[in-house]
């Protein structure tokens, strides 16, 4: 199940941190990204690219997600190789991209151009 067919993101950066939200349409959509989006998990996807930690924010009144990466843009948006904007919406889109196996809760993101699969388990 694709969390984007799920869930809608947004994405911000504060200095050299990089927020990304995941907001749930449903209860149903909520649980099984609680329990599939883990820190362990996103930081394997994620730090492929971002380096450093995730931290992960549950707000189950919004039935959101929220994950931030405090090493994300070292030196801030300005100083860093990676442009804000750009960089915000790639992140985002690759979490939207992600598979989520109901059954296994392992995660997959197919990539562009190739027909491997990025594999981890929560």
């Amino acid at each position: 199940m694709r969390v984007g067919d799920i869930a809608v993101g947004r994405a911000g950066d504060k200095g050299d941190m990089l927020d990304l939200t995941l907001v749930a349409q449903d209860e149903a959509a909520y649980e099984l990204m609680s329990q599939a989006l883990t820190t362990k998990a996103l930081a394997q996807m994620l730090n492929k690219v971002v380096p450093g930690p995730v931290l992960r924010y549950d707000l189950p009144g919004l039935r959101a997600l929220k994950f931030v990466l405090p090493e994300a843009l070292l030196g801030g948006v300005y100083a860093s190789l990676r442009p804000g904007l750009h960089w915000q919406k790639a992140a985002i889109w690759l979490l939207l991209d992600l598979d989520i196996h109901p059954e296994t809760l392992a995660l997959s993101l197919v990539q562009t151009g190739d027909d491997k699969k990025m594999e981890t388990s929560s």
